[in-house]
């Protein structure tokens, strides 16, 4: 922050830095649990997984979105019960990796509930503990699954899943009373000169690859045959 601030020299950076809170800058004094996800993956994920139905009419897109919701519930409804370990498959071998990677260390005891360990703050911030933790708290005989979040439980997915979508008529063959209703039509639009934009647009600090220009030599999102520098 020092360092934001000779960078600046100005005052009006000062004034805002010194009202700024640690939890609305700083990951270790935000106060609600982010499990260890920063980024806005899980929109850019959803807005991928639904393109194919964006080009389509309204209630066509909305049926084909549900379609894919309610076959996603059930799928995952069907694998976890497949599931035998009290973690999520993904937690549950990051639980094992964390007890070979420090079946080795030693552990310090300070008492019969107090043990020392890091100071990463992991297990605060993310709700699973860190392999120093794991390993302190399976050597003190305790029951390390009793304090991981309930959130990388297998309970806890198959109730987040346990609601199902159900199937509604087609789109295509709705009531319709056209005796009380006016029918809306589309707008008339203009086609736009060029090619449909579907790529999707980067949220705000999120990488993209960079690729060299063969025309002018440059990083960037262009090649040659898209190249507009001068040359």
């Amino acid at each position: 922050m020092e360092k934001l601030r000779r960078i600046t020299g100005n005052d009006r950076v000062d004034s805002m830095l010194d009202d700024l809170q640690n939890d609305k800058w700083a990951n270790a004094f935000f106060k609600v649990k982010q499990y260890g996800e920063m980024p806005s993956n899980a929109a850019e994920s959803y807005n991928n997984w639904i393109c194919g139905a964006c080009e389509l009419p309204i209630t066509c897109m909305v049926d084909m979105i549900r379609v894919q919701i309610m076959t996603q519930l059930s799928n995952r409804r069907v694998e976890s019960k497949k599931w035998t370990t009290k973690l999520c498959p993904i937690m549950e071998k990051k639980f094992v990796d964390s007890l070979k990677l420090a079946k080795s260390w030693d552990v310090i005891v300070a008492s019969d509930t107090v043990l020392e360990t890091c100071s990463c703050h992991v297990w605060k911030l993310n709700g699973f503990p860190c392999c120093h933790t794991v390993h302190a708290l399976h050597s003190s005989s305790r029951d390390v699954y009793d304090f991981i979040d309930p959130f990388f439980h297998v309970d806890f997915f198959r109730e987040s899943y346990k609601e199902s979508v159900y199937p509604v008529a087609s789109s295509e063959r709705f009531d319709f009373d056209g005796a009380g209703s006016s029918i809306i039509k589309p707008p008339i639009t203009k086609k736009q000169l060029g090619w449909n934009k579907k790529k999707m647009i980067p949220s705000r600090d999120e990488n993209v690859k960079q690729i060299k220009c063969g025309r002018c030599l440059k990083y960037g999102n262009h090649n040659n045959k898209t190249c507009k520098t001068a040359i």
